[in-house]
This record gives structure tokens, sequence and C-alpha cells, in this order.
């Protein structure tokens, strides 16, 4: 499904009706935006706030999830909210629909989906932070609904270095697949690494029409975010990115060549415990057509530079 948004739903939200609630985002930097085509996700700590659907005739329906406010802690409050609030009244009541989530999130914690919000705020809108890494965030918890197993990357990412003669040029850009685990339990299971890998897997070994068409949709999403500044650092005329298709090619043994990129992120491992060394180990064992890297962070932070970036081998080591 594609991401992008229609142009009548951008203008809404640049000049229109929306734009209280992309006010909001801007002026709250606990908000994340996220384009889904027909609707647009704001997170708030890796849940989703508000869900906008955009309807007939340019009318628009604002969603809440009201399983948020079970919560005893929360009935004690005695505070009201609604589940389909109108623009004025979810602007106005953006504090009660967080403390109710917040709540909520004390019970039930999502701690790998804040930390991909997180990744999206220092890379994408943090000022000078953003403007310096190689990678921009298109998209959190992306499903490919083309793909009868539901492949989903909790995040796409844009790589475009930060050096200044690359970044004058819209064409040098290509699309690195993310996976973020939080802790050592999340790295193996039906959710672990390797289930990961395998929808990586079925993504490239699409024909290469799909694939076009796919990252045509992310190009237009990247246009998208930049206009609703949603993207820090960046002048109008590099808007229109070109995203570069990295293949396979015939490169010699042992040499990464064109391969395609995906990037793990491990974060709160363990050093003492084993795990992630045995299932990296297991990885190894196995002939990719795309090449594995494994994020580090820059000391502390969630800014992306691709000279942290370290091949699987090379980390292993």
């Amino acid at each position: 499904m594609a991401r992008a948004i229609s142009k009548d739903f951008l203008d809404d939200l640049l000049t229109g009706e929306l734009k209280p609630l992309l006010d909001m985002v801007h002026i709250d930097d606990t908000l994340d935006l996220e384009l889904r085509g027909k609707c647009i996700n704001i997170y708030y700590r890796g849940g989703s706030l508000f869900r906008i659907t955009e309807k007939v005739s340019r009318t628009y329906e604002i969603f809440f999830d009201l399983n948020y406010c079970d919560t005893e802690a929360w009935r004690n409050t005695g505070i009201i909210v609604i589940c389909n609030p109108t623009i004025q009244q979810a602007v106005k009541d953006i504090p009660y629909y967080k403390q109710a989530m917040d709540m909520w999130l004390h019970k039930n914690p999502k701690y790998e989906r804040e930390c991909q919000q997180l990744l999206v705020r220092e890379n994408n809108n943090q000022g000078d932070i953003s403007k310096s890494t190689d990678y921009y965030i298109l998209d959190i918890e992306y499903t490919d609904d083309s793909d009868r197993s539901k492949s989903r990357f909790d995040i796409v990412a844009l790589k475009w270095e930060s050096k200044s003669w690359i970044r004058k040029d819209n064409r040098k850009c290509s699309v690195v697949l993310m996976e973020m685990k939080y802790g050592d339990k999340a790295l193996d299971g039906t959710a672990g690494i390797e289930k990961h890998l395998e929808d990586f897997k079925n993504f490239f070994a699409k024909p290469l029409s799909e694939r076009q068409a796919i990252y045509t949709d992310w190009e237009e999403v990247f246009k998208q975010k930049c206009k609703l500044g949603l993207v820090d650092g960046l002048q109008e005329k590099q808007y229109d990115v070109k995203i570069k298709f990295n293949e396979p090619g015939n490169e010699p043994e042992n040499e990464s060549g064109n391969k395609p990129e995906v990037a793990l992120i491990f974060a709160n491992h363990d050093p003492d415990k084993t795990k992630l060394g045995d299932v990296l180990s297991k990885i190894a064992c196995n002939h990719y057509t795309f090449k594995i890297l494994i994020a580090n962070a820059s000391n502390v932070g969630y800014g992306l530079y691709v000279d942290k970036m370290r091949d699987i081998t090379e980390y292993k080591a």
C-alpha cells in the first residue's frame, strides 16, 4: 500500500483545517507524524495517539483508541476523552490523551517502539544533529501489503551521507531496511532476527518493477515529509531525491559490491550474555543476497552514521 498522501490531504495539513494538528507536532517533540496513504498517524511514545483518516469531499475522521483508558489509575482521574474528537477537541485535549497513554504504557511498556520514535526524532528533526547524520527515517512499522507473507520492517531509512559533495546530488541515495531489537529476550523466537531476515529476503526477491513502484512511493514520502516540516536541515531543491537501486552484481567473492543493505539495531544488549553472539553466528552461516550491518551508537545517542555501521562478520570479531 502506498504511503504518500493525496495533494488535498497534504494541503489541508499545510494550510487547511488540519494545520492545528501539524502545528502541535512541530512544537511538541514527543510527537511523530507518519504517512499512511489514506490516513496519517501521530505517534506518542511509539503508540498511535491519533489516526486521521481521509474521507470523501476532504473530510477527516480522528480516531483515538479508548483501550488506552482501560487502567484503574486513569479511571480514578475522572477525566473523559472521546474516541472521535473534532480537530479542535483533539488539539485542546492532547495532554489528557497523552496522560491516558502514559498510564497504560506504565502497565504495558512498549520500549522498542519508543526507541524507534527517538530514532526518528534524532535523525529527522533534531536540528544540526539531524543535518549531520547519514540516514533519514522514511517510515516506521512498515508492512509490505503486496507480499502474501505481510513482511514487516521496523524502520525504512534513506541513506544519504552528510558529506557536502554527496548532499549536493539528490541521486546519491539508497534505502536501508532496519530492524530494532530491545533487550536480549527479543533476539529469537517467532519475531526474532531470523524471521525479519526472511522478510528482507522476500522483499529483495521481488521483481524489479514491483520494488521500483515501492521506491517511487518512498521518494514521494520523503518529499512530503520535507514539505510538512518533519525533516530538518534541507533546502527545497533537495526534497526531490532519486533512490538508487542496490542490486547484487558480479562482485568478487567476499566483497559486498553493490549489494542491498539491511541494518540491525540492538538496544540495551547485555554484553555479558551470549544469546546475541549465538544468533549472529547462525545468521553468518547463511548466504544472503544483501549486506547485513550492525548499527553502533555514536558514543551514546540515536544518530545513525555510515562509519558506525559494522558488517556482521566484523561485528562478531
